[in-house]
């Protein structure tokens, strides 16, 4: 069974709002760790950390097992499993989210050949002997991988801009549409590039029967040409 958190995003955005769980999220994400470890380290009770632990494992986020300890008993330790990046666009005339799952260790065969040379310098300081002779260059490598998010980043936004300002005229000329039904299947149709009944229907919440008649009656009445 595929864990919850793959099929269900408001389970994920449910963990992410609380702080003391981002935090335990992200010293996670420096090494797996125990849960007395965690709770010292970020100064809070064991057993806060550990319901917290226990519900983002039920949920699929982390996993956990046994390792014996340099010092004493066997502990049980905690680690991210999952690989994901989401997001959530929110603007007057935009509404997107998504979550979307990355490998731990990339395909190097489905890696754009605008990124094969990164994969090439990790994998020469990987090949180094010495782990000291590393840490420099993985860090250079690191600065440049963030450097072209940022950019990525920033052209991203500005690509929201540019959508969410055609989605404010579109939604000038959809207005003068008297139908609300007919408003909200253009508007779902336009934003999901996807004139599918089935799909409309289902996101709309409106039955099959009506959306094809919706459909019909923006054929019949406005003569966009969309529509197929």
């Amino acid at each position: 069974m595929e864990a919850v958190i793959e099929s269900n995003l408001d389970i994920l955005l449910k963990i992410l709002e609380n702080p003391i769980r981002r935090k335990i999220i992200e010293r996670l994400s420096q090494e797996p760790n125990y849960t007395l470890q965690i709770a010292k380290e970020l100064g809070l009770g064991q057993q806060l950390v550990a319901k917290h632990l226990k519900l983002m494992e039920k949920c699929g986020l982390v996993k956990s097992n046994i390792q014996s300890s340099p010092t004493g008993p066997q502990r049980r330790v905690f680690g991210l499993v999952k690989s994901l990046s989401i997001t959530v666009d929110v603007a007057p005339h935009l509404f997107k989210q998504d979550i979307m799952f990355f490998d731990l260790t990339p395909d190097e065969q489905q890696i754009p050949e605008t990124l094969e040379s990164l994969i090439k310098r990790k994998n020469r300081i990987v090949a180094y002997s010495d782990w000291k002779d590393k840490i420099n260059p993985f860090a250079k490598l690191l600065s440049d991988i963030d450097l072209k998010l940022e950019i990525l980043e920033d052209e991203r936004m500005f690509l929201l801009s540019i959508r969410n300002s055609i989605m404010r005229e579109v939604s000038k000329v959809i207005q003068k549409i008297n139908d609300a039904n007919a408003r909200r299947v253009f508007h779902q149709a336009l934003d999901e590039h996807d004139q599918s009944i089935r799909k409309l229907s289902q996101a709309l919440n409106l039955r099959e029967e009506i959306v094809k008649q919706v459909i019909q009656k923006i054929k019949r009445d406005f003569d966009t040409g969309y529509f197929e």
